[in-house]
């Protein structure tokens, strides 16, 4: 059976991906009957496309593969790592968004596009060359075999999706998905704290915008040693799809003004939103966040720095995202 052969190949080859990949495209006709898409390659192989996309582009395999000439767009080495984040996203809109870009009719949102910017250049525009968004979109045109690979990428990822997402209503407009997944530099351009010239906070597990009066926190519940120190280790965990445990700075007290706008959010129009991911890195890349949504109400608040808050959310969390989390 071919497939039966080609993972056959990958158990034999799995440690030499340079003479695999190569090999399987340039048999691929032979061997298997559907066409040579990166949606078709990953799903046949088994390969993970995180292992693939960082040794080299998409277009990359297939000109070592057919012994064709090398891509030579001219931005090859940024776009790559490009290539890596949108495999990672799961926003249908953008990715479909992604999907439409070489098209000269694909329609501009310029809010949603700076955090389209991020996502391919995932830099300042003056850092990365680029004035205004349509020229980041231009810039990425430009770079022909790039684009190819982005639609293929996006349109394979839209298409396993296994978590529905949808629009969610909140005080203030915003073009996130509940339960799509997003970089940091996409939800702080989506929440107003990124623009093309600057990529707002780093570093920050609470960010806050004023204006909106809207709370957001970025939780990674595994947290590894060599990224979080003992005084950043907080212990944030779900308790139920609804139910989420989550602590303060540890040199935030219970009477901290942060904390009061936390205890008395509703009184005051507070929106607290939760972006949530198990752990800092994906297969060695970034990972990204999967939009929770707001929170409905507080359960609990105990202790002082921290203080530790029972939170319930709006919406169930993705029971996948749950039970991985509950393992931590």
């Amino acid at each position: 059976m071919a497939r039966e052969r080609i993972l056959k190949k990958v158990r034999a080859l799995l440690k030499d991906l340079n003479h695999f990949i190569p090999e399987t495209i340039s048999t691929w006709s032979e061997d298997i009957k559907v066409p040579l898409t990166f949606g078709n390659f990953i799903e046949e192989t088994g390969l993970s496309p995180i292992d693939v996309l960082k040794k080299g582009s998409w277009s990359s395999w297939k000109a070592r593969g057919f012994k064709q000439p090398l891509p030579s767009d001219s931005d090859l080495v940024q776009g790559q790592k490009a290539l890596l984040r949108i495999a990672l996203r799961t926003d249908p809109i953008v990715l479909k968004r992604i999907e439409k870009l070489q098209e000269d009719r694909a329609s501009c949102n310029e809010k949603a596009d700076i955090g389209l910017h991020y996502l391919l250049w995932a830099k300042t525009a003056k850092n990365a060359g680029i004035s205004s968004t349509k020229e980041s979109i231009e810039r990425w045109r430009s770079n022909p075999t790039l684009a190819a690979d982005a639609s293929e990428i996006a349109q394979w990822r839209r298409s396993i999706a296994s978590v529905p997402t949808r629009e969610l209503s909140l005080n203030f407009p915003c073009n996130l998905r509940l339960h799509a997944a997003y970089g940091s530099a996409e939800v702080k351009a989506a929440l107003g704290l990124a623009t093309l010239l600057k990529s707002g906070p780093t570093g920050q597990g609470v960010l806050l915008n004023k204006k909106l009066k809207c709370y957001i926190h970025l939780i990674t519940f595994r947290k590894d040693e060599k990224s979080f120190s003992p005084s950043t280790r907080y212990k944030d965990y779900p308790i139920s799809l609804k139910k989420l445990h989550w602590q303060t700075p540890s040199n935030q007290a219970i009477d901290h003004s942060r904390t009061l706008d936390y205890l008395n959010f509703q009184e005051r129009n507070y929106t607290v939103l939760f972006f949530a991911r198990v752990e800092e890195r994906e297969d060695g890349e970034t990972a990204p966040s999967i939009f929770l949504g707001p929170a409905k109400e507080i359960l609990s608040a105990e202790g002082d720095r921290p203080v530790s808050i029972t939170w319930e959310l709006e919406h169930d969390m993705p029971a996948e995202l749950f039970e991985k989390a509950k393992a931590v």
